[in-house]
C-alpha cells in the first residue's frame, strides 16, 4: 500500500539547540536552521577545542553556501557515476555534503596545528514541492522520525560496531562490548573524498523530524525521545526538554537537537517579525574559537566555489595565536572521540547562564507552554583529577581517552 498524500502545500517549521553539556568545557557542536532553503544540519566537531569547534562552523557555513549558490537547482560539475541514479535533490544534498568535506580537508591540512580535525554531519533537505525529505550524513550523528506515535532513526551510524556487525552479522552481545563505542569510521575532513549515505522519504502533514549529535542520542532512548513530544509540539520546547533530559542522565558530551516539524501552509499564517527574522541565522565562530549566537551573525550570499576558505583561514589563524592547542589522534580507517572534560561555562549565550544558544526558523511560534516540573539540575560533583602521561593535560580520573591529545588512558 503506498503512503497516504496530501494535495494541500506543507512547510517545515523548525528549531534547534546546542549544549555545552555537564562535562566538557567547549562547545563543538553546530546547528544550522534556514527555512528558506529547505536546509537542516547538525553538525559534531572532533579535534578539540579550537579544531573541532572551526571543523563543524565550517561544514554548516559550507552547505549553506552551496545550498544558496544552487538555488536555481544546476549543480556545478559533471555528474559522478553513483549518484545518477539519485533524485536530483538527493543529489543535492550529496554534494553539498561532498564540498563541505573537501573544505574542512583543506583547512584541516593547511595549518599544522589543525592536523585531524573533523566533523560529523547529519543534513536534511525539505522539499516542499514534492513533498518529500533528503537525509545525508557522515559519522553518527543521526536523524529521527516520529510519525503517528511511532519513532523510526533513518540514519545508520559510521562505527566501528555497525561495520563490526556489517561484517558479521551473529556477533554475540559480549563480542559487541569489548569493541570500542567510541569509534566513528566516517567524518568529514579526514580525506580529500567522502562516502555519503542518503534517504530519502515522502513527508506527511504531522511528521516530526529529529536531528541530533551523539550528545543526546548517546543519553536517552529512543523511548524517552518519543515521551517529549506528548509533552509538547512545539519544536523549540521540544528541543530544550530534550536538551535537559540529556544533561540529567548526565550530558557526558556536548549535546544538540534540531527538530522540523511538518506541517500545513493554512495553520499559520502570520508573518514573521524582524525577531523571529534575526533567529534564523546559522551559527559562527568568533575570532576566540566561539560559536556567536544567532542574534550578532550577520549573514552573506557567497558563490559556491567561495565558500568562506579564506574567512576559516582567518579565523584559524586567529586562534593559533591565542596559543591553545587541539590535536585529534586517531587509529587507522577510524576516528577516535574525546573523552569528557571538566565543564566551565565560560560565557552567557541567548539563554543567559545555560552555555547553550539557539536557532528557530522564521515561523511563527506559539507561546511557550510551560513544561511539568521537573528536578533542579545536578551539577557536575568534586572528583579528584590526574593528568595525561602524554600530554600532561588534566583529566577526570577514570576517563579512558585524554580530552587534549586523545590519548588512552590505562586504568
Amino acid at each position: 500500500m503506498g503512503e497516504f498524500r496530501t494535495s494541500s502545500r506543507t512547510r517545515p517549521v523548525a528549531a534547534a539547540v546546542t549544549d555545552v553539556g555537564r562535562q566538557r568545557k567547549h562547545n563543538e557542536d553546530n546547528v544550522l536552521v534556514k527555512s528558506d532553503l529547505g536546509l537542516f544540519v547538525v553538525a559534531d566537531g572532533m579535534g578539540g577545542h579550537n579544531a573541532g569547534n572551526v571543523a563543524s562552523a565550517l561544514a554548516t557555513k559550507s552547505l549553506d553556501n552551496f545550498f544558496e549558490a544552487t538555488r536555481a537547482g544546476s549543480l556545478p560539475g559533471p555528474v559522478p557515476a553513483d549518484e545518477q541514479e539519485l533524485d536530483p535533490e538527493a543529489r543535492r544534498v550529496v554534494a553539498a555534503i561532498r564540498k563541505a568535506n573537501h573544505d574542512v580537508f583543506v583547512i584541516s591540512n593547511t595549518y599544522t596545528q589543525h592536523q585531524g580535525m573533523g566533523s560529523t554531519v547529519v543534513a536534511a533537505y525539505v522539499s516542499c514541492e514534492t513533498e518529500q525529505i533528503h537525509v545525508g550524513h557522515v559519522g553518527d550523528s543521526r536523524c529521527y522520525r516520529i510519525r503517528h506515535g511511532e519513532i523510526e532513526q533513518l540514519t545508520k551510524d559510521h562505527s566501528l560496531i555497525n561495520d563490526a556487525l556489517a561484517l558479521k552479522p551473529d556477533l554475540s552481545q559480549d563480542e559487541l562490548a569489548r569493541l570500542p563505542k567510541n569509534i566513528i569510521t566516517r567524518a568529514l575532513g579526514m580525506k580529500d573524498a567522502v562516502k555519503v549515505d542518503i534517504r530519502s522519504e515522502h513527508t506527511q502533514p504531522g511528521d516530526v523530524f529529529l536531528l541530533c549529535s551523539d550528545g543526546l542520542s548517546g543519553m536517552i532512548s529512543e523511548q524517552q525521545m518519543l515521551d517529549v513530544f506528548d509533552i509538547t509540539q512545539d519544536p523549540h520546547e521540544a528541543c530544550e526538554l530534550l536538551i535537559e533530559m540529556a544533561n540529567e542522565a548526565g550530558g557526558t558530551d556536548n549535546i544538540s537537537a534540531l527538530i522540523v516539524r511538518i506541517q500545513l501552509d493554512a495553520q499559520d499564517e502570520r508573518q514573521p517579525n524582524s525577531a523571529e527574522l534575526d533567529d534564523t541565522r546559522p551559527l559562527h565562530v568568533d575570532e576566540f574559537g566561539e560559536t556567536v549566537p544567532p542574534a550578532a551573525v550577520h549573514e552573506g550570499q557567497l558563490p559556491v566555489d567561495e565558500v568562506d576558505l579564506d574567512i576559516a583561514a582567518q579565523q584559524v589563524h586567529s586562534i593559533a595565536d591565542s596559543g591553545l592547542r587541539s590535536q585529534a589522534h586517531s587509529a587507522p580507517g577510524a576516528v577516535a572521540r574525546m573523552a569528557a572534560a571538566p565543564f566551565t561555562d565560560r560565557r552567557s549565550r541567548a539563554a543567559a547562564g545555560s552555555g547553550r544558544y539557539a536557532a528557530v526558523t522564521t515561523a511563527a511560534r506559539p507561546p511557550v507552554k510551560e513544561a511539568p516540573p521537573s528536578k533542579p539540575a545536578k551539577r557536575a560533583t568534586e572528583v579528584r583529577v590526574a593528568r595525561c602521561a602524554h600530554c600532561k593535560h588534566e583529566l577526570f580520573i577514570g576517563n579512558r581517552f585524554c580530552v587534549e591529545c586523545g590519548a588512552p588512558i590505562k586504568p
